[in-house]
């Protein structure tokens, strides 16, 4: 007689014993061997070696070892973004590996030493390499266990009978009083305050929009006079905010909270009816906020969150309506940045493809067909102004080389292994992956909970494909946090079935429960890592009570109050601020700036425009194949200055036409030192003539 309870449980039981022994031999692996650590490579310009040996002590480079000629290997003693950007940019150093040139941290898969430390230091590598591949192994094994226990209870013994709870027929219900309403107003608000009392300014990547914000304010037409590399209307909200209230922060601070919260909000409606749970949906909403996005990204929860939404309600009834609210949402997100109407694009098609199997192919494809007319209806107007100002096909070739070159840039080089981020970067997939599995066993079996739930489903995991995929990249510390809205509904889903409806054996939900319990928690403290959360907690003033936050929040509302100059986005933009002063004093508001580097933050601080179709001659330039065009830009409407970003060497190699340019039509007028190290040089148009000599600086004045 089979006894298929007990089969059940054997197979839970040996999953949980071998998924322990598994982590316990990862655990074992660093006390036994130790670990190793990170080490950069650099390859030094032809210098002395008593200037080589005396930079290795400035920036504290430990452990010298020569690799090849002029490359070296070192373990950095001091790996702070403002060390690793003074080694990056210094003009003795040619090129490094190990450090993240883009965010000045360490690589995500940086070389590292041999082990070091632990009980049996100097053991063979082999012995610390056979027991990482036991544990793999062994958490492989418990996978297949814990893969068998649901097999046999879905398939070979048909012992989960799922019963739909009320809940999960519920809509949102937007009364005063109800818990719908509060759970949506409580993450809003919570949003909009842990965000401003961790309000510090501004990263310099984050300027990037701000400088075609300015760019337009001060007359120039989008992609008749510089390139837009795909963001029409991020930059569009900021130069209107900055139209109708000024150029404080508190301008660009109000679009991008705004933006968090109501993603927030829209993620606790939607994870809500994706799961039957409001306690489900306020945890994933929680981490959403803990993780804190960079404030630039604020359009990559907002699109996602409120198309989420929207996609549940498409799913639900693919009505007229419905079809053309859907639409103006792809088209508002395209406009935010193309990817995104793209991803939203895919999944609602998807989605109602889905929803409409039941009336027939021949209405499914009006449906879609509707569906993308309409969205190219609401773009008309935008696709009128391509056409007027430099071409669609113009466009359309220096967006793809944007792309491209930004993908080149920034793909992970290997898949991350250790480190909070790593553990979300699988989550996220592993989320996706779970999700296709159930959700087609249950499409096959004929399951829903609610109407539309197959549909909406797979149009997230749809999404979700296309997000991770794009989004998840080199600096994964940073990026991670960005893919988190399709992940973070689509575990809600999962956390519902698990959660909300009954099954049978109870011992086998009992299991899973703990075990997304588990999930959860590792996730919500790699979320707080990844995000810095004991930092901002710590100075967000909370932990002072009332007095501590009314202290605090008198600070962030006078920071707020002050221009973009009062910000500090980089050491070298604080360097500059004798240089913005005296674009004040001695130059017109028409003059132009050059920038080469990863720094827009100086054009908007400095209060000038960028000359040529690029922001900055960094990540992003328009076009590298295209520097001929570049070149008549600049030659029409030059800049007044060229300020090199200490990186001279890299920009030389990236970009030898323009650079052979510079050197013929500019000339040196001064240095700037940079904290930490670092030198800006600052180049003048040759053919300008000065008016005077400015008292304070010495340097020529243009007006």
């Amino acid at each position: 007689m089979r006894r298929p309870t007990v089969g059940i449980r054997e197979l839970l039981i040996g999953a949980a014993v071998v998924a322990a022994t598994s982590g316990l031999i990862f655990a074992l692996i660093p006390l036994l061997f130790g670990s190793p650590l990170a080490m950069v490579h650099v390859r030094w310009a032809d210098i002395t070696e008593a200037n080589r040996l005396a930079l290795e002590q400035r920036f504290r480079l430990t452990e010298a070892a020569p690799l090849a000629q002029d490359l070296w290997a070192y373990v950095p003693a001091d790996t702070s973004s403002a060390t690793l950007r003074a080694i990056v940019t210094h003009p003795s150093v040619v090129d490094t590996d190990g450090i993240n040139r883009r965010s000045f941290a360490i690589a995500d898969s940086p070389p590292l030493t041999p082990r070091r430390g632990g009980l049996l230091e100097g053991s063979p590598a082999w012995m610390a390499r056979a027991m990482r591949a036991l544990a793999y192994a062994l958490a492989g094994l418990a996978c297949v266990l814990l893969g068998g226990a649901v097999f046999v209870a879905l398939v070979v013994e048909r012992r989960v009978s799922v019963h739909l709870p009320r809940p999960s027929h519920k809509t949102f219900t937007f009364t005063p009083r109800s818990s719908e309403t509060l759970a949506v107003v409580s993450m809003f608000l919570l949003a909009v305050a842990w965000r401003f009392l961790t309000f510090t300014g501004f990263s310099n990547d984050h300027y990037a929009h701000l400088a075609m914000a300015q760019q337009v304010l001060m007359g120039d037409v989008p992609i008749r006079d510089f390139a837009d590399p795909g963001w029409p209307l991020t930059y569009t909200l900021t130069a209107l905010g900055w139209l109708l209230t000024g150029k404080t922060m508190a301008t660009e601070w109000v679009i991008s909270t705004a933006g968090f919260a109501i993603g927030a909000a829209c993620t606790v409606a939607a994870a809500y009816r994706l799961s039957g749970s409001l306690a489900i949906a306020t945890a994933v909403t929680l981490i959403e906020i803990v993780i804190f996005p960079r404030a630039y990204s604020y359009p990559k929860v907002l699109i996602y969150a409120a198309g989420a939404w929207a996609l549940l309600a498409l799913a639900t009834q693919p009505s007229r309506r419905r079809l053309l609210f859907m639409a103006a949402i792809i088209a508002v997100a395209f406009l935010f940045r193309h990817d995104h109407g793209l991803f939203i694009g895919v999944g609602s098609a998807v989605c109602v493809a889905m929803a409409s199997r039941a009336d027939g192919v021949h209405l499914a494809l009006r449906r879609v067909a509707l569906l993308t007319t309409a969205t190219a209806m609401f773009l008309v107007p935008w696709i009128m102004f391509v056409v007027l100002n430099g071409g669609m096909f113009a466009y359309l070739e220096a967006g793809l080389d944007y792309s491209r070159a930004e993908a080149n840039a920034t793909r992970l080089d290997a898949w991350p292994l250790a480190g909070p981020a790593a553990w979300l970067f699988w989550l996220y997939w592993g989320v996706t992956l779970v999700s296709g599995l159930v959700s087609g066993n249950r499409f096959l079996k004929g399951r829903e909970r609610w109407p539309g739930e197959t549909a909406a489903v797979i149009a997230l995991i749809v999404i979700a494909v296309l997000v991770n995929a794009s989004f998840l990249r080199e600096s994964l510390d940073v990026r991670v946090s960005d893919a988190v809205v399709p992940a973070a509904l689509l575990g809600a889903w999962l956390l519902g079935l698990c959660w909300v409806p009954a099954w049978q054996p109870r011992v086998g939900q009992r299991a899973v429960q703990l075990a997304t319990i588990v999930i959860v928690l590792i996730s919500a403290g790699a979320a707080a890592r990844v995000a810095g959360f004991a930092g901002q907690y710590d100075d967000s003033g909370v932990a002072g009570g009332i007095g501590g936050i009314r202290e605090h929040a008198a600070e962030v509302s006078q920071l707020l109050r002050s221009q973009h100059r009062q910000d500090v986005p980089s050491r070298y933009s604080l360097a500059l601020r004798p240089f913005f002063d005296y674009v004040d004093r001695c130059t017109a508001p028409s003059d132009r700036l050059i920038v080469t580097g990863e720094f827009p933050d100086v054009l908007v601080l400095a209060g000038r425009r960028f000359a040529g179709d690029g922001i900055v001659f960094g990540s992003w330039y328009s076009s590298v194949t295209h520097q001929d065009r570049t070149i008549v830009r600049l030659r029409a409407d030059p800049a007044l200055f060229v300020l090199h970003m200490g990186d001279d060497e890299a920009f030389r190699m990236k970009y030898p036409v323009v650079a052979t340019f510079l050197d013929g039509s500019y000339r040196a007028m001064a240095d700037i030192p940079v904290d930490e190290g670092g030198t800006i040089q600052i180049l003048v148009e040759q053919s300008r003539r000065a008016t005077r000599v400015d008292p304070s600086t010495g340097w020529p004045c243009f007006k």
